[in-house]
């Protein structure tokens, strides 16, 4: 069996092609991982730029800024205040209950 394997191995193009897919495979995994980092990292960035441009339009406007545990801008507070005011009068026209039956 190992004189299999040796045979197998002192083959060129096994012997080169072997560690070039672990390289690839380890590369691969290494790439997407750093991937999914990045696109997280540019939804925060996206969030963060979306707040500073709302803050810049709406100057007068109480802001605060939503954070995450780790204390990362995740979005907006803007507090909203309402009052209202009104008057309000009824009619109407009463009626004999026993003239109904």
């Amino acid at each position: 069996m190992w004189e299999e394997l040796e045979r197998l191995f002192n083959n060129s193009v096994v012997a080169t092609l072997v560690p070039v897919l672990i390289t690839w495979f380890l590369a691969w995994k290494y790439y997407k991982k750093a991937g999914d980092e990045l696109k997280a990292e540019a939804e925060l960035l996206r969030k963060a730029s979306m707040a500073i441009v709302y803050m810049l339009e709406h100057r007068n406007a109480k802001i605060e800024v939503r954070r995450d545990d780790a204390g990362n801008p995740i979005g907006l507070i803007v507090p909203a205040t309402a009052r209202t005011e009104g008057k309000s009068t009824a009619t109407g026209v009463g009626s004999n209950a026993s003239s109904d039956s």
